[in-house]
């Protein structure tokens, strides 16, 4: 099985990492104008987790939507899923190795994860609150949790074409305060593109850019260029850590969809 994990360098980061066994390792982040930026993390897929009882999801897959299999993609992307998390944030679901357990600082994965549903990838947890005034190392330490998955299996193969839109479907809460994430080969493991989404919305590649919580502030100098459309290689949603706590029930990447 393979193990393998992104570690975060300072900058505007987000935590994607290579499909195989679970992993946990630390990370930095950069914050702006009192956003947290995503960043530092453990994660990891597995080809071997337990698929768990169904979701409910009806998704079918296609040259471009991408649907899945116990912890695996189809269509579009076909790599592992994984996750990643903060040093202060906690998943109790998908859990880890034959004992089922949470996943947090104290309790890093290196074996198999387990997905508890078959048909989509789900996670369960809780992100607590920043200070009032957060330093960068509260950033640095709680920017909250991503679900994600490769575009290939093994890692390295790119999404190989040039779309105009991503849409990715979820189900489960929060439904708001969501980000799409995407990664190109080649980049600094953490360079990211990020987007506000919200469920089933398609989400043109233009928007995407390194500092979304900036807005259009950010999109000249840090968009995601069109040729690089075709290189991306990992495709994730993110929950990011704010002033209270957020609670992650059953939030579940049911689809994505290119067009």
């Amino acid at each position: 099985m393979r193990s393998s994990t992104f570690i975060k360098v300072p900058a505007r980061l987000a935590a994607f990492a290579l499909g195989g066994a679970m992993a946990f390792a630390m990370g930095c982040s950069s914050g702006s104008n009192g956003n947290p930026g995503s960043g530092g993390s453990g994660s990891g897929g597995s080809g071997s987790g337990s698929g768990g009882s169904s979701g409910g999801s009806s998704c079918t897959s296609s040259d471009t939507k991408t649907c899945f299999k116990d912890g695996k993609a189809d269509g579009p992307l076909k790599g592992y899923a994984w996750i990643a998390l903060g040093m202060q944030d906690m998943l109790t679901d998908p859990t880890c190795d034959t004992d089922k357990h949470a996943i947090d600082s104290a309790h890093a994965c290196t074996t198999t994860t387990n997905w508890s549903t078959s048909d989509s990838l789900c996670m369960s947890g809780k992100i607590p609150a920043l200070p009032a005034t957060p330093l960068q190392s509260d950033y640095d330490n709680n920017w909250g949790i991503q679900i994600g998955v490769n575009t290939s299996e093994p890692p390295g193969i790119t999404l190989g074409k040039s779309y105009a839109s991503i849409a990715i479907t979820i189900s489960g809460k929060p439904t708001t305060g969501l980000r799409a994430e995407l990664h190109v080969k080649g980049e600094p493991a953490g360079q990211t593109y990020c987007a506000d989404m919200t469920s089933g919305e398609a989400i043109q590649f233009s928007k995407f850019n390194q500092e979304c919580w900036n807005g259009d502030a950010a999109a000249s100098s840090k968009a995601l260029s069109s040729d690089n459309i075709a290189n991306i290689d990992k495709v994730g949603i993110q929950v990011s850590s704010g002033s209270a706590e957020i609670p992650v029930d059953k939030l579940c990447l049911q689809s994505i969809e290119f067009k």
